[in-house]
């Protein structure tokens, strides 16, 4: 195969017709006819010598040479349209886009009005879509469907997905503003007689676990995991009307203030309650301006509410 009998404009309607699996969903796509998409596939077909696509039971399916190719020009098409992008001056204020962040629950409930707010200013025209970050979050930054994960350190990254430190959080306990213990300040054994909760966030990455519950496994002692939950709603709530203690951030006491109170817990282990929040994203983002700019905002966003 001869690179420079490859026109450009034939991988481009082979990526999108690899996308919508469909010769006429790509050619609305590309707004040309699904004649003129048939044919440029057949065009890219014969300058490479090999079959890219078959007709199965109606559906359009893509051979194993074709995945490859996908998987191999894909990458350097969607560059190419980034570098020519980044050739222009770029103005977040005449910006008008979605912005589709996933974060994890302890976060999320702070992280968002504060970087609605940073990007409100910013750039008016433009939209903040947040949502919880689930088991899919690093397949959907994969596929381009969601611009960053902001999440706890993960152990093992899919190779076109980079990690970028953000800040280090503290965590404190949280209860109920009459909760029988009454001291701001407390040791580990001062509290194991009430019930527990925590955010479980093993469906993001199975070797995470709760760090204090570890830490009192540890030591030999036991402790009363009474509710375990991935909704940071559910936990307040629940927080709220009963004696259950919970690691919590300080931005959501300070949101729930009057009606939550934070507990120090000394005499952990060094680093037990500090957890570093990254910011993740696909790789081929990690020199464009708008995410840079986008990364900056976030970073801002999460300062600002841990240290207003």
């Amino acid at each position: 195969m001869k690179l420079n009998n490859i026109d450009l404009n034939l991988l481009k309607v082979f990526v999108v017709v690899y996308q919508e699996k469909s010769l006429r969903k790509a050619g609305e796509k590309l707004f040309v006819s699904t004649p003129a998409v048939s044919q440029s596939i057949k065009k890219l077909k014969e300058s490479l010598g090999e079959e890219l696509f078959v007709l199965s039971y109606k559906q359009f399916l893509p051979t194993p040479y074709s995945d490859d190719l996908y998987r191999r020009v894909f990458p350097l098409l969607d560059g190419l349209v980034t570098a020519i992008e980044e050739g222009k001056q770029f103005a977040p204020a005449d910006l008008n886009e979605d912005f589709k962040i996933e974060a994890n629950p302890h976060i999320l409930p702070w992280l968002t009005p504060a970087l609605f707010h940073q990007l409100s200013m910013e750039s008016p025209l433009s939209r903040l879509i947040s949502h919880t970050s689930s088991q899919n979050s690093l397949e959907r930054l994969r596929s381009d469907d969601v611009d960053f994960v902001i999440h706890f350190e993960a152990e093992s990254l899919p190779a076109e997905i980079i990690a970028v430190p953000l800040v280090t959080l503290k965590f404190v306990l949280a209860v109920r503003a009459d909760h029988p213990f009454k001291a701001s300040i407390a040791t580990i054994d001062d509290l194991l007689s009430f019930p527990f909760a925590h955010v479980d966030l093993a469906y993001f990455d199975q070797n995470k676990h709760s760090r204090l519950e570890e830490e009192v496994l540890s030591q030999g002692k036991s402790i009363n995991m009474a509710l375990r939950t991935t909704s940071i709603v559910g936990l307040i709530e629940t927080i709220k009307h009963s004696n259950i203690i919970a690691p919590c951030m300080p931005p959501v006491i300070e949101q729930h203030k009057g009606v939550l109170r934070s507990i120090v817990v000394e005499g952990l282990e060094e680093g037990v309650e500090e957890m570093e929040v990254f910011a993740y994203l696909h790789k081929k983002n990690q020199h464009s301006s708008k995410y840079k700019w986008l990364l900056d905002l976030i970073e801002t966003a999460m300062i600002e509410a841990n240290y207003q």
